[in-house]
């Protein structure tokens, strides 16, 4: 806790200091040190006089994106902060109108971008190399393709599993079978187990129907396979509980 009457000796001998500086240099809010300066008595804020290039750099980082009024990194390499900006507003209409068309730019560009920043990479790409994304503000993947490809080759085709991992394994097109033991699967160096996704009996099946364009290719494998499989004694999850 900084002793009040070192706070005042500061303040006193380093009067230009912002909020946000005292702040980091006692490792504590910016609204901390304003209410430290309020019980000393010391104004907290200064009267700075409007200049119209500073005013124009930050209409202009709020226009990018970067920022907005509400931020404090909007205002962190000036001397002032938001309340000095906002009464710079109040008395300049034009000011006021460049900054509200400042905001709807940066929230049309947000929601409709032609250019995004990949989050791996920091490079501003074409919005046609982001692939979309329903979960994301503006649709498109916070990653770029090229990263997105990169990290499924690096987590998919660059892994190596020479044995299987496990005994047994549901072969995705009969679950209701539950695990088969491993020999019915064919070896997969890419897959966690160590298997394929398939069983090889059903995986045989599928590219024979396919092979013949009949229709509901993988359904007709799926009765073959479970048929195979009750021949050898092998029971549908449900019959095993009845």
């Amino acid at each position: 806790m900084v002793n009040y009457e070192d706070a005042r000796v500061a303040f006193n001998a380093f009067p230009d200091r912002t909020l946000r500086e005292w702040g980091k240099e006692w490792n504590m809010s910016h609204e901390n040190v304003r209410l430290i300066k309020i019980k000393l008595g010391i104004p907290t804020t200064k009267k700075v006089s409007y200049d119209p290039l500073i005013a124009s750099e930050i209409v202009e980082y709020i226009r990018s994106g970067k920022g907005s009024l509400h931020t404090p990194r909007t205002f962190e390499n000036y001397k002032f902060g938001k309340v000095t900006f906002m009464k710079w507003m109040e008395k300049n209409t034009f000011l006021r109108e460049a900054v509200e068309q400042a905001e709807n730019e940066a929230l049309e560009n947000k929601l409709y971008p032609k250019i995004k920043k990949c989050a791996t990479t920091g490079e501003y790409l074409p919005i046609t190399e982001f692939y979309r994304d329903k979960n994301t503000l503006d649709g498109y993947s916070v990653r770029s393709k090229k990263v997105v490809k990169d990290m499924a080759r690096k987590y998919y085709y660059d892994r190596h599993i020479p044995e299987p991992t496990v005994d047994e394994k549901v072969c995705a097109g009969v679950p209701e079978l539950g695990s088969l033991p491993k020999e019915y699967f064919a070896k997969s160096t890419r897959n966690n187990s160590g298997l394929q996704t398939y069983s090889k009996k059903f995986h045989s099946l599928y590219q024979k129907y396919l092979r013949e364009e009949s229709e509901n290719a993988f359904e007709l494998a799926r009765v073959d396979t479970l048929k195979f499989f009750k021949s050898l004694g092998f029971k549908e999850l449900n019959a095993q509980r009845s």
